[in-house]
C-alpha cells in the first residue's frame, strides 16, 4: 500500500496570491502530492471559487477564541499543529508545512526521505558560525524569534510525531503570542525545545537549498546550471539543488528589496537572486495579487463591524484566564463585548490598519511630541531626581504592557 503524503500552507485572504503561487509551484514539481490551503480567515464571496479548508469546530474547537485573542500572524501560526493533526487523522503518513510566501523549484523527495528515519525535519535560520557576523538579520533578533525557522516543517505520523503535535497544539492554544515579555514568538520558540526532547528523532537539516531567505543569503549564492536553480554554499563551495526559496517580507511591487524589514540588504547586495525574484514576482502578480492583497482580514471586527484593536485582544487573553467560560468573542451579545462597551473601550473610527498595526494618519507630528516629552522628563529629573526617574521608567515599562490594562475592565 503506497504512502499518503501531503503539503499544506496557511494564510489569510490577503495572502491568497502567494498561497496559490506556492500551490502551483508545489504541484509542478511534486504532482503526486496532495496540497491543502487552510484559510485562517473567513471565506467571503470575494474568494468563493478558491479551494480552501475552512475553520471548523470539528478539528479546532476554540478557533474563535484563538482568532480573537491573537492577531493575524499569531492566529495563522497558532493553528499549524491543528492542521498537522487534521491531516494525520485523515490518514496522511508524512506531512510538510510551507509558508504561503514560499516558491518551490524542485521535487521535495529528499525531505520525505528524511522522514523515513526521523519524525520531524526543521531548518536553522542559518548554518555557519561566524566570529564577525555578516547576516542581514541580527543575531539578537534571531535569538528572540527562535533558532529554527518554522516557515518550513515536516512531521511524520508516528508516535513521536503525534506526541509533538499534541504538545504543540496545547501550547499554541494559549501561548502563540509575539511577546518579548513572555519570551514568546508565535509558534517558533516552542520548537527550540524539541531537539533536546527527541535528539534521535529530530533532523536539523543543513541542506543549503532548503528554506533560502533573507536570514541566510549571506551564506549562499544562486546559480543556474542545466536550466535548474543551484545553490552554492559560499563557505564549503559545495553545490545543492534549490528546493524552495522563502520570500518572507517580500513585496511583489518592489523587486529591488528582498525583505521590507531589511531594505538595505537588497538585490545590489545579493545580485545572484535577481532572476528568481523576477520569476516569482511575475507568478504572484498573475495570481491576482492586486485584488487579493487588498482583501480585509475578517477577524479584525466584531459582528457589528466595530473595530477590534490590539488592546481588546490582550484584555481578552486576561479575561479568559480570570473567567472559566466559553463564548464567541466576536458576538456583540456576549459579556466581554458588553464590558468593553460599558467601559467606553470600543473604537468606532478606522484610522488604523490593524493587520499591520501601522497608523494611516500621516499628520501626526512625532518629532514635536518627542520634544515635549523630552522637556517634561528633564523637568521631572530636576524636581524629583534621577533615582525617582529610574524607578518611574521601570514602573511605566511594566504598566504599559497591554495585559496590564486589565484594570480598565475590572468592576
Amino acid at each position: 500500500m503506497s504512502e499518503k503524503n501531503a503539503i499544506f500552507t496557511i494564510c489569510a485572504k490577503n495572502y491568497l496570491a502567494q498561497a496559490l503561487t506556492l500551490k502551483e509551484s508545489v504541484l509542478k514539481h511534486n504532482p503526486e502530492i496532495d496540497f491543502y490551503l487552510f484559510l485562517a480567515d473567513e471565506k467571503t464571496k470575494d474568494i468563493k471559487d478558491v479551494d480552501v479548508v475552512e475553520l471548523d469546530d470539528s478539528w479546532i474547537s476554540d478557533w474563535k477564541g484563538m482568532a480573537f485573542k491573537y492577531n493575524v500572524i499569531e492566529f495563522a501560526t497558532s493553528i499549524k499543529p491543528f492542521c498537522f493533526n487534521k491531516l494525520f487523522n485523515e490518514g496522511y503518513n508524512k506531512v510538510i508545512y510551507l509558508d504561503p510566501d514560499i516558491f518551490v523549484t524542485d521535487d521535495l523527495r529528499s525531505i520525505y526521505d528524511d522522514l523515513q528515519k526521523y519524525s520531524m525535519v526543521v531548518t536553522p535560520h542559518y548554518n555557519h558560525i561566524e566570529t564577525n557576523y555578516t547576516g542581514a538579520v541580527t543575531e539578537e533578533e534571531l535569538l528572540f524569534v527562535g533558532i529554527y525557522n518554522l516557515g518550513f516543517g515536516a512531521i511524520k505520523n508516528n508516535d513521536v510525531g503525534r506526541q509533538i503535535v499534541e504538545w504543540w497544539m496545547d501550547r499554541l492554544s494559549n501561548k502563540c503570542f509575539a511577546d518579548k515579555e513572555d519570551a514568546l514568538h508565535v509558534d517558533q520558540r516552542w520548537i527550540d525545545f524539541l531537539p533536546g526532547f527527541f535528539p534521535k528523532d529530530i533532523k536539523i537539516s543543513h541542506h543549503p537549498g532548503i528554506n533560502i531567505a533573507i536570514w541566510n543569503l549571506h551564506e549562499r549564492e544562486l546559480k543556474i546550471e542545466n536550466e535548474k536553480y543551484i545553490i552554492e554554499d559560499l563557505r564549503t563551495k559545495e553545490k545543492y539543488p534549490l528546493l524552495f526559496f522563502h520570500f518572507s517580507g517580500f513585496d511583489p511591487y518592489n523587486r529591488t528589496v528582498i525583505n521590507r524589514r531589511h531594505p538595505k540588504y537588497n538585490v545590489n547586495v545579493f545580485p545572484s537572486f535577481i532572476t528568481i525574484i523576477n520569476t516569482y514576482s511575475d507568478f504572484v502578480n498573475k495570481m491576482n495579487y492586486e485584488c487579493f492583497s487588498k482583501l480585509k482580514y475578517s477577524f479584525n471586527n466584531f459582528n457589528n463591524g466595530e473595530v477590534i484593536i490590539p488592546l481588546h485582544r490582550r484584555l481578552f487573553r486576561i479575561y479568559l484566564e480570570n473567567h472559566n467560560i466559553s463564548l464567541d468573542p466576536f458576538n456583540t451579545d456576549n459579556s466581554f463585548y458588553k464590558i468593553l462597551k460599558s467601559k467606553r473601550l470600543i473604537l468606532k473610527d478606522k484610522t488604523i490598519d490593524y493587520n499591520s498595526g501601522i497608523t494611516k494618519e500621516r499628520n501626526i507630528n512625532i518629532s514635536g511630541i518627542d520634544k515635549i516629552y523630552n522637556a517634561l522628563i528633564k523637568i521631572f529629573i530636576l524636581v524629583f531626581g534621577v533615582k525617582r526617574y529610574y524607578f518611574l521608567i521601570k514602573y511605566v515599562r511594566m504598566k504599559t504592557r497591554l495585559e496590564s490594562q486589565v484594570f480598565l475592565i475590572d468592576k
